[in-house]
């Protein structure tokens, strides 16, 4: 494409004289020429050139002699009856991006005879003496015909357009009009799309502990030092402790309790995502889980204590460890380091004494003393151990995630009030479960004798 370009440019440079039996114009008429640009260098001008002839142009090259600079080669484009219709057609150029700037300039000899490029309607003739000026060489032939021999002149040269109509025995070449050439068109750029992606091997979060975070809130800042996990801990009587957690979830959740080797509960999430009904994973299988975690009042309270930011204690035995000493439980011991009205108001400088407060390191503590029973009075029947256990597990949760006084303060409800209406909403769950809540009041029974004795005197009274 090149070397045809450059052959094409090289036809231009012959002089004005070699073309001289074209010419029959009127010498008086002054027209005008863009010069687009100059070179001291002939092979610079060309390239210039075959660029301007690959845009569509037929441009016109002319070696001066400068005095004191030497040879330089200028480059021409275009042939116009005034300055004003050469500068419009020189914007156009640089608006296409062509050219970068261009002077107008009347057009000499060697640009009328051989006519770059011409507005179509200008009317133009070869002056008389031209004719004998030089002998014609011959004509030059582009890639697409014959451009300027005296058979096929330019179309822009003559009075009218040229002819679609070959003319026997000479080959053809349509000069463009600048005023309908068309922009050029680039060619949109190939995209290479990614490959379909398999959205299933994404890896996402386990369902059941995403449910974990959503139930507990987590992402609030822990109480205790940096790094330090929340959670529930056994000591004691583990088995007991056990299988009290248990019954709080019920018979058909208590696979999902385990504990870690240091006594922390933790839950079987296998499981749980099994008795939620997740199937493979989707993006609803986190919502499901907390939907079934919610439905069972239970399980919402071991998760939101075992997978919370406070930590807390279940000792199961006849004596609790405190952050003093060891102290005795005669039925149950519920312990952490906020301020209680029933105790503080009596402490020198308002503080709790150590043996009223959790061990070092737990934010509470809850001891049960395994023997003692509830026998609650309004019912006329024994709380379930599970029960009493439950109603210390939300009492505690309630002082320490909402900072709640014991008893109400005013309007607002206290730790106690709140674990009662949540044994109510355990109660309400499982109706075949007979469930025989705190509320009201309960006769506390410390010791197995003490036990023995109730019941029998409670069955001599049923007999009679």
């Amino acid at each position: 494409m090149h070397s045809t370009l450059s052959f094409f440019v090289a036809a231009l440079l012959i002089s004005a004289g070699q073309f001289a039996a074209l010419a029959k114009s009127d010498q008086t008429d002054t027209q005008f020429t863009l010069q687009v640009a100059s070179f001291p260098d002939t092979a610079q001008a060309t390239k210039f050139a075959v660029g301007l002839v690959g845009a569509g142009e037929s441009p016109v090259l002319d070696t001066v002699q400068i005095e004191g600079r030497g040879s330089w080669t200028r480059v021409f484009v275009g042939l116009f009856d005034t300055p004003d219709a050469a500068r419009r057609f020189g914007g156009t150029l640089v608006a296409r991006g062509i050219i970068k700037e261009f002077l107008v300039k009347p057009a000499g000899l060697n640009q009328k005879v051989t006519r770059p490029r011409r507005v179509a309607g200008i009317k133009m003739q070869v002056p008389p003496h031209a004719a004998s000026s030089a002998p014609v060489t011959g004509p030059v032939k582009g890639d697409r015909g014959v451009l300027g021999s005296p058979a096929n002149p330019p179309s822009s040269m003559r009075n009218e357009p040229l002819p679609i109509n070959k003319r026997p025995g000479t080959a053809q070449r349509v000069l463009r009009d600048p005023i309908r050439t068309l922009l050029p068109v680039v060619e949109p750029a190939a995209f290479r799309l990614a490959p379909r992606l398999d959205t299933s091997l994404i890896p996402r979060p386990d369902p059941v502990r995403l449910a974990f975070k959503l139930v507990t809130g987590e992402g609030r800042s822990a109480p205790g030092a940096a790094g330090q996990r929340g959670g529930l801990w056994i000591s004691g009587d583990i088995p007991e402790g056990l299988a009290r957690l248990r019954w709080i979830v019920g018979e058909e959740n208590s696979g999902l309790i385990k504990l870690d080797a240091d006594g922390r509960v933790t839950f079987d999430t296998k499981l749980l995502a099994k008795l939620a009904e997740q199937g493979e994973t989707r993006v609803q299988d986190p919502l499901r889980a907390v939907e079934y975690i919610s439905s069972n009042e239970g399980l919402l309270l071991l998760v939101q204590v075992a997978q919370g930011r406070h930590r807390c204690l279940l000792h199961i035995g006849l004596q609790s460890p405190t952050s003093g000493k060891l102290v005795e439980i005669r039925g149950s011991v519920n312990l952490d380091n906020n301020v209680d009205s029933r105790i503080n108001r009596y402490r020198k400088n308002g503080r709790k004494l150590d043996q009223e407060r959790p061990p070092a390191g737990f934010d509470s503590l809850i001891g049960l003393n395994p023997v003692a029973r509830w026998f609650n009075l309004s019912a006329n029947c024994w709380v379930q151990a599970g029960e009493v256990l439950f109603h210390e597990i939300a009492e505690a949760y309630a002082k320490l995630e909402f900072g709640l006084d014991y008893l109400d303060q005013g309007a607002r409800a206290g730790a106690h009030t709140l674990a009662l209406e949540r044994e109510q909403r355990l109660r309400a769950q499982r109706p075949a479960a007979d469930i025989i809540t705190t509320s009201g009041s309960n006769r506390l029974l410390t010791t197995h004798e003490e036990i023995r004795l109730f019941t029998a005197e409670a069955a001599g009274v049923s007999q009679r």
